[in-house]
């Protein structure tokens, strides 16, 4: 079913914007190929990435909700919902948003000026939902403005790690890391060459290439995982089908939605980068390093070093790596704070959404104090080990 619905008419331009709810990716497409075209979107809402979140089974029976906003016939932006139900409520969020690094539009930057606060609420209460809820909103899409920055929110849990890619002969990490810093990658780079053959950074390029990454990814992942006491869910079936479907679907794109970058030691694979791409940002996803003897120098210094510098050769002008507050990602993006937003569309909603909005503050709080984040941890750790010693006992019988 599709539902248009008139959002009012903007007196400073005289013309009429209009809202569009489409139940299918199909019905959506076309305008959302067309804006892509023209337009700004975060790695996380591109068509590519959001069709194969669904065909990956993560949520199964996913009601979509398509949301279009047009100046006339034209759409000006675009956002991909799913209404999921929460305690008899029915909640619109993006899609994919419990795997992505933050919620944007898609959307023509020309035609920003109209995405004003009451045009996105007007057009949000269109949607067959009680509450809208956003997370991680960062104040921009690429190079511009993210237009859902402007509806408010509180601070999210984590922060976002961002940087922009200044053009320039000279390696990245000649202009932007303290001179300690950039003598240990260089010696971990040399360390590396002496000790276990030629040093390179490689994008896959061939399925065979994304078979080994893959593997390989998923095995020192989940290494370190154990380490840490938590669950390994990139060996989920459906994590492994996001991953390698949207990596074969990207060989022969310049910008695909997953790219996987190893960095080889001579005949091994030392550390690997899975990432995704907007039209001239790249989002590092997730990483891996190796385990053995390589795990003695700075792996994923050397990678980034590399890695960003064949990002700003290939004319990629900012670099993001995602959600969450780890020491090594201020050498290469500064911490930028992000927000929830909540927005009750009916009187359910509003009654339900101090809560919502409660429980996500609790969250951040848990997470931004370090005495009760080790807690959580220790507690995390506790259950994934009681899990694994029921799933041994399990197989034992």
């Amino acid at each position: 079913m599709t539902a248009a619905t008139d959002i009012g008419d903007l007196a400073a331009t005289s013309q009429s914007l209009r809202a569009v709810v489409h139940d299918s990716i199909a019905k959506a497409a076309p305008a959302w190929r067309d804006l892509q075209q023209v337009g700004a979107y975060a790695p996380y809402q591109r068509l590519d990435w959001i069709a194969a979140y669904l065909d990956a089974g993560f949520r199964p029976g996913t009601q979509v909700a398509i949301l279009t906003i047009l100046e006339r016939d034209r759409p000006i932006a675009l956002i991909p919902f799913e209404i999921v139900r929460k305690f008899g409520l029915r909640v619109a969020q993006i899609v994919g948003m419990s795997i992505s690094n933050g919620d944007a539009p898609v959307f023509d930057p020309r035609s920003a000026h109209l995405l004003t606060p009451k045009a996105l609420r007007d057009a949000l209460a269109t949607l067959p939902a009680d509450i809208v809820n956003f997370h991680c909103v960062a104040s921009q899409v690429g190079e511009h403005a993210n237009p859902l920055a402007q509806l408010g929110g509180n601070p999210a849990p984590d922060n976002l790690y961002f940087n922009a890619l200044e053009p320039g002969d000279a390696p990245f990490i000649e202009q932007s890391l303290p001179h300690k810093r950039r003598t240990n990658i260089r010696r971990s780079q040399r360390r590396l060459d002496e000790g276990f053959g030629p040093v390179k950074l490689h994008r896959a390029a061939t399925p065979a290439e994304v078979e080994t990454m893959l593997e390989v990814f998923l095995d020192q992942r989940g290494r370190r995982f154990v380490q840490m006491g938590v669950e390994n869910i990139f060996q989920r079936p459906a994590f492994r089908q996001f991953f390698r479907q949207l990596a074969l679907e990207g060989l022969d794109q310049d910008r695909p939605a997953i790219s996987l970058h190893a960095l080889y030691a001579g005949e091994a694979i030392v550390a690997t980068s899975i990432g995704t791409y907007g039209p001239t940002h790249y989002s590092q996803y997730i990483n891996s390093t190796d385990y053995g003897d390589a795990s003695r120098y700075s792996l994923m210094g050397v990678t980034l070093s590399l890695l960003v510098d064949q990002l700003r050769a290939d004319g990629v002008r900012s670099l993001d790596m995602g959600l969450g507050d780890f020491d090594y990602k201020t050498d290469w993006t500064h911490r930028r704070p992000v927000f929830d937003i909540v927005l009750p569309v009916s009187a359910l909603g509003r009654v339900a959404a101090p809560a919502l909005r409660g429980a996500r503050a609790a969250k951040r709080k848990i997470k931004q104090t370090p005495s009760l984040w080790k807690l959580a941890r220790t507690a995390q750790s506790a259950v994934v080990a009681l899990r694994r010693a029921v799933s041994g006992k399990s197989r034992d019988r």
